[in-house]
């Protein structure tokens, strides 16, 4: 799940800064500074939402790179900066003017009303003492004038070429303009580094889960978080996510953790490809045996390979014990055992390619997929479980449930046959 996200973000986060008119980024998930930037961005937006308005709604690279809105209007800018330990923020620090340069040009443009919004440098620099960032702390000693004055200066006197741009925008701004702005700004430095705000988030969450399940519960919450972030880079506009539906999912993943429930991580998954014309394994081999169409084939396929996943990750997880899931199975083959014996006799035809044999093999097979109810907890509902368990069942050498009443017979003459050829 974790690489198609990751794969998503490339290409999304990628896509959206050439919209914004920066140069495309080279992606390596292994060490770039670059993606650790936007992985720390997107977590630290996490950050700040967990001691958001519960009415507020959240936003990734739209305005800025996590905007926060009361009733569809901007109230809180972030720029978010993760940098080398030893950094420090001084007066020409490019993230502190890169910052500027975005929160001028939008205040030119009417985007945003200085006096109405707050905007937050948030960095894992140190600003050194006297500087601007230091006078543009939220705490004691807070001075928007001197801040001004050295901006100012700064912006003047500078031979830096590479923020020209940034000096343009904001000497372009009134002098008022400048002062409002400024007088928006809060810094917020050394602020916690990449696998700080993890700890942090995982502090959070800890009421909401047990302790042997915490590591499951963050993972699948900030795998959700990390897609919802996908979808809003790659839809057009400005796409954001409330705070509530944060804080619901926080308790919707935590509940999948609970004695009488398993979490569900694959419902959109499927294998990279799908070939019943040539897949040669035995569950596959009893559908064909049916006559059924390729797409329902196709569909038997995915459910495999989602309940087998699903399966092995909560085998990993130790969410799912060996007795457990073996006494699952034998719930599912008893089940299935007095459904097909209520049917028909299977010694009464033994004669494999006879109609009936076939129409009674689909009704066994409608059965599973649509009427049976054998869950593996109470409130675990997802149908891709069962229906797939089935298939792994009936995929087993030899197998420990079929449709075709008369499929073991068959099975051991196709085999005879294979051998006699070879």
């Amino acid at each position: 799940m974790f690489n198609s996200i990751r794969a998503e973000l490339r290409r999304g986060v990628a896509g959206e800064m050439n919209k914004r008119g920066s140069e495309p980024l080279a992606f390596d998930f292994t060490a770039k500074p670059q993606t650790l930037g936007y992985m720390y961005q997107f977590l630290y937006a996490l950050l700040l939402v967990f001691s958001a308005d519960e009415t507020a709604t959240v936003a990734v690279e739209s305005l800025d790179d996590i905007a926060f809105e009361m009733d569809g209007t901007a109230i809180e800018l972030v720029q978010v900066k993760h940098r080398a330990k030893e950094a420090s923020l001084t007066d020409g620090s490019v993230d502190l003017w890169k910052a500027v340069r975005v929160w001028s040009t939008l205040t030119r443009a009417g985007k945003i009303v200085p006096q109405d919004i707050r905007l937050l440098l948030v960095t894992t620099a140190a600003a050194r003492a006297g500087s601007i960032a230091a006078h543009l702390r939220g705490e004691e000693g807070r001075d928007v004038r001197a801040a001004v004055q050295k901006m100012e200066q700064v912006a003047r006197t500078s031979e830096n070429t590479v923020l020209a741009k940034a000096f343009a925008s904001f000497r372009a701004l009134s002098s008022l303009q400048r002062q409002q702005v400024v007088a928006a700004i809060t810094v917020v430095d050394r602020a916690p580094r990449i696998e700080q705000a993890e700890a942090r988030i995982r502090e959070f969450l800890r009421p909401a889960s047990l302790r042997e399940h915490r590591d499951a519960v963050y993972d699948r919450f900030v795998g959700w978080w990390f897609g919802r972030v996908v979808q809003q880079l790659r839809t057009q506009g400005r796409v954001s996510t409330s705070a509530v539906e944060i804080f619901d999912r926080i308790r919707l993943v935590a509940d999948q953790f609970g004695p009488s429930a398993l979490p569900i991580d694959f419902l959109e998954e499927a294998p990279d490809s799908i070939d019943p014309q040539h897949d040669s394994r035995v569950f596959v081999q009893q559908l064909k045996c049916l006559g059924i169409r390729n797409r329902r084939i196709e569909k038997a396929i995915v459910d495999y390979y989602r309940a087998s996943m699903q399966r092995s990750r909560w085998a990993r997880e130790t969410l799912l014990g060996v007795d457990e899931l073996e006494g699952y199975e034998r719930r599912l083959v008893d089940e299935w055992e007095r459904y097909s014996d209520s049917l028909a006799d299977s010694e009464a035809i033994t004669d494999p390619a006879d109609p009936e044999q076939r129409r009674i093999g689909c009704q066994i097979l409608d059965w599973m997929e649509f009427r049976a109810c054998v869950r593996i907890r109470e409130d675990v509902r997802e149908p891709y479980v069962m229906r797939g368990s089935y298939h792994m069942l009936a995929d087993e050498e030899p197998p420990r449930v079929w449709w075709h009443p008369q499929f073991l017979r068959w099975l051991s003459e196709a085999s005879s046959s294979r051998e006699k050829a070879s």
